[in-house]
């Protein structure tokens, strides 16, 4: 398990071309989870899971109006894999638990990137629905969502085309 705050340095990796990360973090103070997509390697070079995570985490304290630095991610979950497959799944879990986001419940979510992918959740269930996601039934449900968002246009649900950008 690793921690991580908004102000933490973020290690540059060598770019994997059509993968991407799929995780799971607790945002610590709040209790909530968010369950999410990142490119592999940002422009800078930068891990895309652990940077897109220091980017909410950002966006949050912005959002509440609480100190740069305060607040926590506890990363349960960062998987690497094909760029479709991780958000396959990543869409699947979206898709199917809408009944516990937290951004219907305070309008300050709404300036966070990703704000819908929290989730007022059990560690119990924030970790069984991660994992669920990558069962083959649910993969191809994900996936005819993801196709589906990307017909219409819909952001958040890139191709491998521009990873990198």
């Amino acid at each position: 398990m690793i921690l991580l705050k908004s102000t933490d340095k973020i290690d540059t990796i060598q770019p994997k071309d059509g993968f991407a990360w799929h995780y799971l973090w607790e945002l610590v103070e709040f209790g909530v989870f968010k369950n999410g997509y990142a490119k592999h390697t940002y422009k800078s070079g930068k891990h895309g899971g652990f940077e897109r995570v220091r980017w909410c985490l950002h966006d949050v304290e912005k959002a509440f109006d609480i100190d740069h630095g305060t607040l926590t991610a506890r990363i349960h979950r960062m998987k690497m894999g094909e760029n479709d497959r991780v958000l396959s799944a990543e869409q699947f879990v979206h898709a199917r638990n809408a009944e516990d986001k937290i951004y219907t419940n305070d309008k300050r979510w709404l300036k966070v990137g990703g704000k819908s992918e929290f989730y007022s959740c059990s560690a119990k269930t924030a970790f069984a629905r991660f994992a669920n996601s990558y069962r083959k039934c649910n993969l191809e449900l994900g996936n005819v969502v993801m196709w589906q968002k990307r017909h219409k246009g819909q952001y958040g649900v890139p191709s491998t085309c521009g990873l990198y950008s």
